[in-house]
């Protein structure tokens, strides 16, 4: 009897075992990002294994446009994605089930008169690109024709007298337009901020505008983390660790960005590659900004006020087919952004909320 006794306790420790090692197991999530945009949220927090730290597997596919990326979601290939906030308040105002959950990074102007820009417009000093006039006749550079970035140059050029017709717009990943305007393939670029400052070492750029300065937004951001309404019914606490494993990554960014660095940057340049000139760089006009906008927001808020923007974006330019730009409560749902904070033990700070 005894020995049967042992043989019982021995198979339940080991069946109670096995329940735990599977309950530990890392959930799945089908992650839908743009490799070739330099998002430290991700970069970093890959290499760092925030995901990880939060019990998730992060299983990640990269495109090079935003359309073909809320397709994939709509049509439930991913999960969870990052995507422009023009074309994702386009979709959702069109009819798509998606909620946008939470921010990724920003571009603002800080306190002390910083801007700190994701994109930036350049144009070729020699081929006499210094200002929005100059951009009629020639070939630019563009992410996208669903991008934010686009969407809103179109108004910038309306309001200088131009035609978005008399521009000649080129697609292609923000990896190519550096290669673009060194070989003279364009004449300008909306491209990534760190990829204008080393085109410039290829080739003389006049910097026009940036970020903010092209869609009018205070607090404007690149990307935004969006999911399927009824994938986030069913998986709400995936949601909510995806948003603390970002919330963790910004955390260690802060922290080092108020110690001098050192270790983000090591980070970087070993998951992006760059050398030391683009590492540098990149920190001082990126990277070390992280923490500051929460002078004006909580971490990844997402702004009333920059989702009436776009929606007035895309009204004016006829994106939306005639339809009314979705309310803020359709696109928006705070709920897993304020789950993790508290879960992070982060205070939600109600006087930063807009009302």
């Amino acid at each position: 009897m005894r020995y049967g006794l042992r043989i019982a306790i021995a198979f339940c420790l080991t069946a109670l075992a096995s329940a735990a090692t599977r309950s530990e197991e890392p959930k799945v999530v089908r992650f839908g990002w743009q490799a070739s945009t330099p998002v430290v949220t991700f970069w970093a927090g890959f290499a760092l294994k925030k995901f990880e730290e939060q019990g998730l597997k992060i299983e990640p596919t990269s495109f090079n446009g935003n359309a073909p990326e809320i397709q994939a979601l709509i049509s439930r290939q991913l999960d969870i994605a990052t995507v422009a906030p023009a074309p994702t308040v386009q979709a959702i105002s069109l009819g798509a089930p998606l909620k946008i959950i939470s921010a990724v990074e920003y571009s603002f102007k800080d306190k002390q008169g910083t801007q700190w820009s994701a994109a930036t417009l350049v144009g070729r000093k020699d081929a006499g690109i210094a200002s929005l006039k100059d951009l009629k006749g020639k070939r630019v550079a563009i992410f996208g024709f669903s991008s934010n970035w686009f969407l809103a140059l179109r108004d910038r050029l309306s309001e200088v007298g131009i035609n978005q017709k008399d521009v000649k717009f080129l697609s292609m990943p923000y990896t190519q337009m550096e290669g673009a305007l060194a070989h003279n393939e364009v004449d300008a670029a909306v491209m990534t901020t760190i990829g204008a400052h080393h085109a410039n070492k290829r080739v003389p750029l006049n910097f026009i505008l940036g970020s903010s300065e092209i869609t009018k937004i205070a607090l404007d951001m690149s990307q935004v983390i969006v999911a399927r309404e009824d994938w986030l019914a069913a998986n709400g606490d995936t949601a909510v660790r995806f948003i603390k494993g970002q919330l963790a990554t910004r955390r260690f960014v802060e922290q080092d960005v108020a110690a001098g660095g050192a270790k983000i940057k090591a980070v970087i340049q070993s998951a992006l590659k760059y050398d030391d000139w683009t590492n540098d760089a990149f920190y001082k006009l990126r990277v070390a900004s992280a923490g500051l906008e929460q002078k004006f927001i909580n971490s990844l808020d997402l702004p009333r006020a920059t989702f009436a923007a776009y929606s007035h974006i895309l009204e004016t330019s006829g994106q939306l087919r005639g339809k009314a730009p979705a309310s803020y409560e359709k696109l928006i749902d705070l709920k897993f952004l304020r789950k993790a904070h508290a879960e992070m033990g982060m205070t939600w700070d109600e006087s930063k909320v807009e009302k």
